[in-house]
């Protein structure tokens, strides 16, 4: 297959994958040390099979005739020739890799004209074959969606939605460490010698196998919680989500009637299962929504596709979500500002951020944030505030002696006062938010600027609502006989100031349909002293004395529905607020797959651990 070393060693010869030489002695002369020598003989037994194989494989004429492929309409035929193109597809690949394995290993990638001329012509082969496997597997795409009434899936724009990666999930290989392939023999003594390749290709597709099972047992909810079987469900529909846009795996599932059952099939060869590992995770956080839109809906109408024993639907189902259901998102999607861009409504996103404060979830903020380190600011946002930011201060008084310039002038001294301000919105559906306005309007220390929904009218606590304003005077002790009230250096709110008070959601778009408010501190104190007012203010609301009732007064209806879920812990007597997920990989992995982990997952339980788990 390749032309051997031309000069004669001592040592092995063979290379492992990153390139290091064995450099093992060598016996009676050869060019390898005596284990890589059978490993080498191994592969190249193998390889003369499958090629042998290869020779002797009929070519189907139809299946490899596009226009007879397109006019097909029997799904039964096309598995056929979908299994016919699949071995030889299978075939071709592994004598190519086969070639490619021996003269990087055995020859220093010497690979001579006659060699390389011919894996070339392989390479051709399975191109036109892989060509011929996607018109067979896009026909029979067809046929199945067409079978359902369900063409519409064709339709679907799959850059609707960007698919950034902020799940917070890593992409690391399972395998880690030396060439496992490949061990001199002092390291291996007794072992059986396989052929490499075959060693190597197992170890990919247990590589993709395990990533996808290990994946989705990260999902899952603790044994203890009442939603752990509705988060299973979810699971099926995030993975029926990746199945049903691509053609492969979609007549791939026709085999199967669940999702357990496909991801259980332990035959399922490397291609088939790094197709299904890069659908499950590059899967965006809008088919994270519909997947738990495709579970909790309670009005199962609407045109659907049945993959995998579950519907998948075309549109959303527009219902209200119980609290808990955003759990189900987090628990896949640990990034808090692309979970903000599925919420449609102020509602949703007040809902969203509530569950993640409460459950004490930790998610990345990139660019929106939801935690503060200002006191009191936790309890502003759980009782329905969503500001747009909640700003550090900056001085709020100062005094300044500027030079005019000019002999005859003097020197001229500046007063300025500033005023902290926050932008929020609040929900049009609730009362509470209103009596919270109205208690803000009513603090003598506060101005308000308000408007409710897109088409509102803008409201205004006071004439003028003013952020800054400076007064001027030739002295120092001639500031204070200026009245601030005829300062005309003025730094007022106008009504286009509320747009930045609108949340972003849905697409990163701007939602107007809420309660805009601009909030404008003219009293004392810095942002803290602010923060607390508002935290006040809602204490009245709720007719509580501090925030550590209004907590409880939040907190306690969605713990006595159930969306709150919290444990006592025996030992030691404290009540908490049960995580979204379950903490210990390996028994969740049990659980899941019905069989223990791996050992190279027993060894290491953190490999997938997230940076963010605090349990």
């Amino acid at each position: 297959m390749s032309k051997s070393p031309k000069k004669k060693r001592d040592t092995c010869a063979a290379l492992y994958s990153a390139g290091i030489q064995c450099d093992m002695p060598t016996v009676d002369g050869p060019l390898w040390c005596p284990r890589h020598n059978e490993e080498r003989l191994k592969l190249y037994a193998n390889y003369k099979a499958h090629h042998a194989m290869l020779d002797t494989l009929v070519d189907n004429p139809a299946c490899n005739d596009i226009t007879t492929i397109l006019g097909c309409t029997a799904l039964s035929l096309l598995k056929e020739w979908n299994d016919c193109l699949r071995l030889k597809y299978n075939l071709l690949t592994r004598c190519i890799e086969a070639r490619v394995y021996f003269s990087e290993r055995f020859f220093g990638n010497d690979m001579d004209f006659g060699h390389k001329t011919f894996w070339e012509s392989l390479v051709k082969k399975r191109a036109e074959v892989e060509r011929f496997l996607y018109y067979v597997e896009t026909r029979a795409y067809q046929l199945i969606l067409q079978a359902q009434n369900a063409l519409w899936v064709l339709d679907r724009d799959p850059d609707v939605h960007e698919s950034d990666d902020c799940s917070d999930y890593g992409d690391e290989s399972l395998t880690s460490g030396p060439d496992a392939s490949f061990h001199s023999i002092e390291s291996n003594r007794g072992a059986a010698i396989d052929d490499p390749l075959e060693a190597a290709l197992h170890e990919k597709s247990v590589e993709f196998l395990e990533k996808i099972r290990s994946r989705l047992a990260r999902y899952c909810a603790p044994s203890a919680s009442r939603y752990h079987d509705e988060r299973l469900e979810v699971i099926y529909a995030y993975v029926r989500r990746g199945i049903f846009t691509e053609p492969a795996l979609m007549f791939l599932s026709q085999s199967y009637d669940s999702v357990m059952a496909l991801l259980s099939d332990d035959n399922l060869d490397l291609v088939t299962l790094e197709k299904i590992w890069n659908a499950v995770k590059t899967l965006c956080v809008h088919d994270i929504r519909d997947a738990v839109d495709d579970v909790l809906r309670a009005n199962g109408e609407g045109d659907y596709v049945m993959v995998l024993g579950g519907k998948v639907f075309k549109e959303s189902s527009g219902e209200e979500w119980p609290l808990h259901a955003w759990g189900h998102m987090m628990a896949i999607y640990h990034c808090y500002s692309c979970l903000r861009t599925t919420c449609k409504t102020v509602d949703e996103v007040i809902a969203m951020t509530r569950f993640a404060l409460f459950s004490d979830t930790a998610l990345s903020q990139s660019y929106i944030k939801y935690e503060y380190g200002f006191d009191g600011a936790k309890e502003l946002i759980l009782a329905g505030f969503i500001p747009s930011d909640i700003p550090l201060s900056s001085p709020r008084h100062s005094i300044i002696c500027t030079d005019s310039g000019s002999q005859s002038f003097g020197p001229m001294w500046e007063e300025t006062k500033r005023n902290l301000s926050l932008y929020g919105s609040l929900s049009l559906n609730d009362a509470r938010a209103q009596a919270f306005v109205n208690g803000c309007i009513r603090h003598p220390d506060l101005m308000v600027i308000l408007r409710k929904g897109a088409d509102g009218r803008v409201i205004r606590s006071r004439p003028v609502v003013w952020t800054s304003r400076k007064r001027h005077a030739r002295s120092r002790s001639g500031l204070a006989s200026v009245p601030w009230e005829k300062a005309r250096d003025v730094v007022r709110c106008e009504d286009d100031d509320l747009e930045e008070a609108q949340p972003s959601g849905w697409n990163h778009d701007k939602i107007a349909d809420c309660l805009m408010v601009v909030l404008v501190d003219g009293g004392e104190g810095n942002m803290g002293d602010f923060v607390r007012k508002l935290v006040e203010i809602w204490c009245q609301v709720y007719h509580v004395k501090d925030k550590k009732e209004l907590y409880c007064a939040l907190e306690t209806p969605l713990v006595e529905s159930g969306e709150l879920e919290q444990c006592t812990c025996g030992r030691h007597e404290v009540t908490f607020t049960l995580p979204i997920m379950q903490g210990d990989v390996r028994s969740a992995y049990e659980s899941l797959w019905g069989t223990p982990p791996p050992p190279w997952l027993v060894e290491n339980p953190n490999r997938f651990r997230l940076a963010t788990d605090s349990f």
